[in-house]
């Protein structure tokens, strides 16, 4: 969805989210018409086909802006802390229709997975070397920390959001610096 400033535009756009969330909860993606997403968002087709050619157009669309505020929110921080996190969970709850449409089992995953695979690479961005200089330790390390941190949002997106996105960042770094099994297990020696 372009980024507007018209009322109208953004109205639109909340109500073909909503309407899509609803349709998906009893249908698969690739089988929810563009009639019925209208009629269920209470909008004209031809007010759809002016924004849009079909709905993986606007699922793309959307997703497209998502990557661009969280890209956004990395470039402006430019180093790996807990600050960047928690300012990439804020960009992540201003998103949270769109995220119940990823999260359906009735979605598509590859939307789900282009962010997933972005998450990934901006990881491996923030290591010490370029990313293509990675040995494979190093980049399954990347992956075992964004299968957990992707998880970890997962499931705050499917409770509904209702830790902050500070509380939600600590854990991921807390997680990240210290590993998870002195969290799961104080007072153990691990080593």
């Amino acid at each position: 969805m372009k980024k507007s400033t018209d009322i109208r535009v953004k109205r639109t756009q909340i109500a073909l989210l909503l309407a899509l969330e609803e349709l998906l909860k009893t249908k698969k993606l690739s089988n929810i018409t563009i009639t019925e997403l209208c009629n269920k968002a209470k909008i004209n087709r031809n007010t759809f086909y002016y924004h849009y050619n079909n709905i993986f157009e606007l699922m793309e669309e959307y997703k497209n802006v998502m990557i661009d505020d969280m890209s956004q929110v990395l470039a402006e921080s430019n180093t790996h802390s807990k600050q960047c996190l928690i300012n990439l969970c804020k960009s992540i709850k201003r998103y949270p229709n769109f995220l119940a449409i990823l999260l359906s089992p009735n979605c598509d995953l590859g939307f789900f997975n282009d962010i997933f695979d972005f998450a990934t690479k901006i990881t491996s961005e923030f290591t010490t070397k370029p990313a293509a200089e990675l040995t494979n330790r190093e980049l399954y390390t990347c992956y075992y920390s964004n299968a957990g941190t992707n998880e970890v949002i997962r499931r705050w997106l499917v409770n509904g959001m209702k830790e902050s996105p500070e509380e939600i960042a600590d854990i991921i770094w807390n997680a990240s610096k210290n590993g998870v099994l002195p969290i799961l297990f104080p007072g153990e020696d691990f080593k």
